[in-house]
């Protein structure tokens, strides 16, 4: 587990800034408006979003406004005031032009930071000198139908950045404290930085209150997340269930279809610990993962180790019996998934204690 760290003291006139995107409704900006909502009510110090475009003149997302948390154009660069950024590598180069403020850098993913800054520090044509040797894995893993498992783009650029010294990139090193959304952005920073801090963000209440709400007879349908890599394409053409993709739709639309269906897959890259697969979980859906970014430990997506695969092609016979299995056995199925249901109903309270573990008023 991680070791102690210091307190970060604030003062009654402490003035906190948290770096958010403009006019976005995704989980990485809901994430830092929660965190904005409770360090106002919880430490009553001064909290304000400053949005990326600056200059955008409705910069507060309608589905954000219930946070009543104001904006500000200025962040004033003073010793006693925080900064609050998010991993994206646009939102660090922000924090470059402040020197006086303390700086914190809140993990929400691991693979975006660096796929952000590859993709903002070379040109095109240079990032497509280095994707050569992918685009030839690419093309073998086609042809063999992933037989060997897959290998991803995020796992290209993790491996290619392994070279960086994180302790060494200025983007990095301006940060005081780091705070850490999930298990794997620890295991990845222990050895890298120091003042690392567990923050966990939670479900909103909408969802919650949605939860509560079931319908009583589900159907043999299976969701997927959008940002599933390939393998879920020869899962598909393997089978014949009908399978739904979750692209496209809004929150009242998705909480409708976690509500019908049994089985939720996610074969994304898991950057963190994602929102998804917590809101199917909420919804009683069997969750079926691989062993990616945050799926691969056993704390961020903690499910039986019999519902996550390597995706290799030998595999599919296995995927196909487990949806089978949840299909004509659900109720003894969804058993295995309360565990981790109860742990997603606890989340708010958890992350209002990790707050008052990581700030102090002085």
């Amino acid at each position: 587990m991680i070791k102690k760290t210091k307190k970060i003291f604030l003062k009654k006139n402490t003035k906190i800034y948290i770096l958010a995107p403009a006019s976005t409704f995704t989980g990485g900006p809901e994430c830092l408006h929660q965190l904005a909502f409770y360090l106002k009510k919880i430490f009553k110090v001064q909290t304000l979003m400053y949005y990326i475009p600056n200059e955008t003149k409705r910069p507060i997302h309608k589905n954000f406004k219930h946070y009543k948390i104001d904006f500000t154009n200025i962040i004033e660069d003073q010793k006693d005031n925080i900064l609050i950024m998010p991993e994206h590598y646009e939102y660090l180069k922000t924090g470059l032009n402040y020197s006086n403020i303390q700086k914190i850098i809140w993990w929400l993913s691991i693979d975006n930071y660096y796929g952000f800054k590859f993709r903002i520090t070379n040109k095109k044509f240079t990032r497509s000198i280095i994707k050569i040797p992918y685009n030839f894995i690419e093309f073998f893993n086609k042809l063999t139908n992933f037989y060997f498992g897959i290998f991803t783009y995020h796992d290209y650029l993790k491996m290619i950045y392994r070279i960086f010294n994180l302790s060494k990139q200025k983007e990095i090193t301006q940060a005081s404290s780091h705070l850490m959304q999930s298990y794997y952005a620890y295991d990845f920073l222990k050895d890298k930085l120091k003042n690392l801090y567990f923050l966990f963000d939670f479900q909103n209440k909408k969802l919650l209150k949605s939860s509560r709400f079931k319908k009583k007879n589900k159907a043999n349908l299976i969701c997927y997340s959008n940002k599933s890599n390939k393998f879920i394409e020869l899962l598909k053409k393997s089978s014949n269930k009908k399978f739904i993709e979750l692209k496209g739709f809004t929150s009242n639309q998705m909480i409708n279809i976690f509500k019908k269906t049994k089985v939720y897959i996610d074969f994304g890259y898991h950057p963190g610990k994602d929102k998804m697969p917590r809101e199917a979980t909420l919804f009683d859906n069997c969750i079926i993962s691989n062993y990616k970014g945050s799926s691969k430990n056993k704390l961020d997506i903690p499910i039986n180790k019999k519902f996550k695969f390597k995706q290799k092609y030998n595999e599919l016979n296995n995927l196909n019996q487990t949806i089978e299995n949840i299909f004509k056995n659900y109720n003894k199925e969804i058993k295995s998934f309360m565990k981790y249901k109860k742990q997603i109903l606890n989340e708010e309270k958890v992350f209002k204690r990790q707050l008052k573990e990581i700030f102090r008023m002085s």
